[in-house]
């Protein structure tokens, strides 16, 4: 890793309201969640101004990165894998 951290935060963003899930899903959802570890859930989010999108591998940030942001810049990549 190039001396990046993975950020205890990700810049906020404007949540949008879910005005779809209904209180039957809510409750079949429940216990669905659960901890991870870096080897179990791969993070890689892409460290570019205003973007902080994630991504699963490094592979898959760097053809974000070519198609999105027109770069092939491999720095500014946060990760807890490497």
């Amino acid at each position: 890793m190039t001396g990046f951290t993975l950020p205890s935060v990700l810049p906020p963003k404007p949540a949008l309201q879910d005005t779809t899930t209904t209180p039957d899903q809510l409750q079949a959802a429940n216990g669905l969640a659960r901890v991870t570890n870096p080897t179990e859930t791969p993070i890689f989010i892409c460290g570019f101004e205003s973007c902080d999108r994630l991504f699963p591998s490094r592979d898959r940030v760097m053809f974000h990165r070519k198609r999105d942001h027109d770069s092939e810049d491999d720095s500014l990549i946060i990760t807890w894998n490497e």
